[in-house]
């Protein structure tokens, strides 16, 4: 595992560190610490990613399931933000100029799932150690695994679009190889989740082979939180839960005000380009090489097989 540092990552103008992981000033130091003893129901899907691994698609597959594959359908409270971050749907500052002049509100977005009906869908980026004690063992959880180049890539791309927020894909890089990144170190992240494979309630889904056959993924996934569906339904989440249908839903969404809910603080976009492999437009041959012999390291014994392509 790349070791942790105190000292803060060069581009990051706001955040913080907590117990040697990094986040953004959105999360709520409070919210990680209450969720170790937060009460699950046995009727909660939560839906577990580290940044930029497919967590907005996941989440849009799990809601179409539980309402028939029809996007307008859904209740889309618990969809605005992770569990340990406020409350994402409101405005904030696009420019440099703007910081500080919004005043935003910091309430724990988890004050909202606790208080909502159920079933739950609830996103977080937190390592599993730091969720509910007895989420696996009361309720469904997915995880979403996407191969390492294309996370820091895409999470380059990103971060990137924000005006506030200025790095060099250079550091971008370094970054995440020394466990820097934003919700700490993807090795670390990823080989908790292998190491709870065996339970029962968890569910881990590979991002690149969920691509290559969404009909086989979801109709796993819809069965893994207890809600099987017909043929007719499942051909309706699957041609929702495309790339090019989600745009169209985020931006009626945006249309209609809840902008927020389509993109992060600024104007970084929640959907990119869907595809795997879009690390070969950012990576030097070098760097390549460097990265191949970093994950060999870091994920040794795992025997845990990802496709790059």
């Amino acid at each position: 595992m790349a070791a942790q540092s105190s000292e803060s990552p060069p581009e990051a103008m706001f955040q913080y560190c907590h117990d040697g992981i990094w986040y953004p000033t959105v999360v709520v130091k409070s919210s990680i610490e209450a969720l170790r003893s937060f009460e699950v129901r046995p009727d909660d899907v939560w839906i577990i990613t580290f940044p930029k691994s497919g967590t907005h698609w996941m989440t849009e597959i799990v809601a179409l399931i539980l309402n028939e594959g029809y996007p307008e359908k859904v209740d889309r409270t618990l969809l605005s933000s992770a569990a340990e971050m406020i409350n994402m749907e409101q405005k904030f500052p696009t420019k440099i100029e703007d910081v500080g002049k919004v005043q935003l509100d910091m309430s724990p977005f988890l004050d909202v799932i606790d208080k909502a009906p159920s079933p739950r869908v609830i996103l977080t980026h937190l390592q599993l150690n730091r969720l509910p004690r007895d989420m696996l063992k009361k309720a469904k959880a997915i995880y979403c695994v996407r191969n390492p180049k294309d996370v820091t890539t895409s999470w380059f791309n990103f971060m990137s679009a924000s005006e506030i927020v200025k790095f060099k894909w250079e550091d971008n890089f370094e970054q995440f190889l020394q466990g820097k990144m934003h919700w700490g170190s993807w090795p670390a992240h990823v080989k908790q989740a292998l190491d709870n494979k065996g339970e029962k309630n968890l569910l881990i889904v590979q991002y690149e082979e969920l691509l290559r056959d969404p009909m086989t993924g979801i109709r796993k996934i819809a069965e893994h939180i207890g809600h099987p569906l017909s043929d007719e339904v499942l051909e309706r989440v699957v041609t929702n839960s495309t790339l090019s249908q989600m745009k169209k839903t985020y931006h009626k969404l945006a249309e209609s005000g809840r902008e927020n809910l389509t993109r992060g603080p600024g104007v970084n976009s929640f959907l990119n380009k869907g595809k795997t492999g879009q690390w070969k437009t950012r990576f030097t041959v070098a760097q390549n090489e460097i990265f191949d012999k970093w994950y060999q390291k870091e994920m040794a014994g795992t025997n845990f097989n990802i496709s790059f392509e």
